[in-house]
């Protein structure tokens, strides 16, 4: 199987990296060959050569060191192609060994340097190779030319053999010098990379463990507030139970003294037992609506879902909330679509928000006037009933409006000591819409009025598909989403 490289399919090929071998021995070449040109030229000045020995020596001299580099550096191996054009100069160097008569100093010098760079790059069995093809290259001259022995060379010879031998030296060693350096330049960067992925690795273990230790304390207190809600839980609904049944009585007889008050001529006692039950159910109200919060909390409240008319329940909305509507001396008005047909969803809840509205309506306004409207509506999601509750009171600013629907608050302090609550009924009325998969929304203007809108599906499904079955809720959605609080929950 033949595997296929980025230029044989078409894309950019990566560029060949240049072994250092390669990089070291081409300015040393470069500088030498000069000195092979005129130590040469020396010798064929002196013995005539001819025009072919001239431009072999020209080639060799000068175009020779820049086509080793070009070749290595393109080749798949540049270190072996590096140790090729090194074998073919020691070939090439006993040729002009031969050339040069064997003259003592010029084939020392020429068997010296090409050794000492064999030897360098490619140890030993480079260096052999290097000294047999130069024996190679000088027989192969003796073969072709004769064999020609000139023991003596020229003063000039002698003296450029001799300066030939201390460049390569030179040049040798402080290129080498300076190859040497770049390693251990790279070899100390290498080491500093090292010592900084070591650190980059025991800060990233650190801050994992720090992640776990984390994620585990998250864990121990999200196990803690579960436990701690379900405890609150159960202690409201053990004190809602401890609470109610006492307060039942005291309502039970406090109606009980006031009718037998009434019937005995009393009538100077029924004010104070009046307000007696009076305070006795609001204060049951206010315990029955602390643990239905709790339940929601807790994602423990249930549906009863069911099919009734919705024009029934406005009529029995209406006749609870008159009183308190006349309270204020207000007048309540009701605008509602002539047929409103049948809603599926829990009657007990819905009325309970539709009064928490009407309660708060009427607490906040004075001499005014209260609109219960109810319409039924129709859009690319379903049907759906729409309950809109306005007043003419005081109304709510901006900052006000911010603080909608959270529980236990209201305006300000003022607010509280003139018309009391709880801060309550809204979020419930809220929840419980949310949970029959609708919402309320409110607009309000200081000092104008304010005007609720309850929009709930015609249809609540439910997990059983049954209308009269018990929908149990998972409230972990819903406090999730915005929960505010009005200045007007009362």
């Amino acid at each position: 199987m033949q595997s296929a490289t980025a230029g044989d399919l078409g894309g950019p090929a990566a560029p060949r990296r240049v072994h250092p071998i390669v990089k070291l021995d081409y300015p040393v070449r470069i500088i030498i060959n000069i000195f092979i040109f005129i130590l040469m030229a020396s010798i064929f000045s002196e013995r005539g050569a001819g025009r072919p020995w001239w431009i072999a020596l020209v080639l060799y001299g000068f175009i020779w060191p820049h086509a080793v580099y070009l070749f290595a550096s393109r080749s798949r191996d540049s270190k072996r192609a590096e140790f090729r054009a090194l074998l073919s100069e020691s070939f090439v160097l006993g040729a002009l060994s031969a050339t040069a008569s064997f003259s003592i100093l010029p084939t020392l010098t020429f068997l010296t340097g090409i050794t000492a760079t064999n030897l360098s790059v490619g140890g030993i069995r480079q260096a052999l190779k290097g000294v047999v093809l130069m024996a190679g290259g000088a027989a192969a001259m003796v073969a072709a030319f004769g064999l020609h022995v000139v023991a003596q060379t020229s003063p000039t010879t002698t003296a450029l053999s001799a300066l030939a031998i201390v460049v390569f030296t030179t040049v040798f060693g402080f290129f080498s010098n300076l190859q040497t350096r770049k390693l251990v330049q790279a070899r100390r960067e290498m080491t500093q990379q090292n010592v900084m992925i070591e650190r980059q690795k025991t800060e990233v273990e650190q801050a994992r463990e720090a992640a776990d230790r984390e994620r585990q304390s998250a864990e121990e207190a999200r196990e803690a507030a579960e436990a701690a809600n379900r405890a609150k839980s159960a202690f409201l609904a053990n004190m809602s139970h401890e609470l109610r049944t006492p307060l039942n009585a005291i309502i039970g007889y406090s109606e009980l003294l006031e009718e037998e008050a009434a019937d005995g001529g009393h009538e100077d006692l029924v004010p104070d037992l009046q307000k007696i039950c009076t305070s006795g159910k609001h204060l049951l109200r206010l315990i029955n609506s602390v643990l239905d919060l709790s339940k929601i909390e807790a994602g423990k409240m249930t549906l009863f879902v069911e099919t009734f008319e919705i024009g029934t329940l406005v009529e029995e909305v209406v006749s609870t909330a008159k009183p308190l509507v006349d309270k204020n001396r207000n007048t309540l008005a009701l605008e509602s679509d002539l047929n409103l047909g049948k809603l599926k969803g829990d009657v007990t809840k819905l009325k309970q928000v539709l009064l928490n509205l009407l309660s708060n309506a009427s607490k906040f306004t004075e001499n005014g006037t209260i609109t219960l409207e109810a319409r039924r509506t129709a859009d690319l999601q379903g049907s759906w009933v729409r309950f809109r509750v306005s007043d003419t009171g005081i109304g709510m600013t901006s900052e006000q409006l911010g603080k909608l629907f959270q529980a236990f608050t209201q305006a300000d302090g003022a607010t509280t000591r003139k018309y009391g609550g709880t801060g309550l009924g809204l979020v419930l009325s809220r929840r419980f819409c949310q949970m029959m998969g609708g919402d309320i929304s409110v607009q309000s203007e200081f000092g104008k009025g304010t005007t609720f809108t309850v929009r709930l599906p015609a249809d609540v499904e439910n997990e059983e598909g049954d209308a009269t079955s018990i929908h149990r809720i998972d409230m972990k959605a819903i406090l999730g989403q915005a929960s505010r609080k009005t200045p007007q929950d009362g």
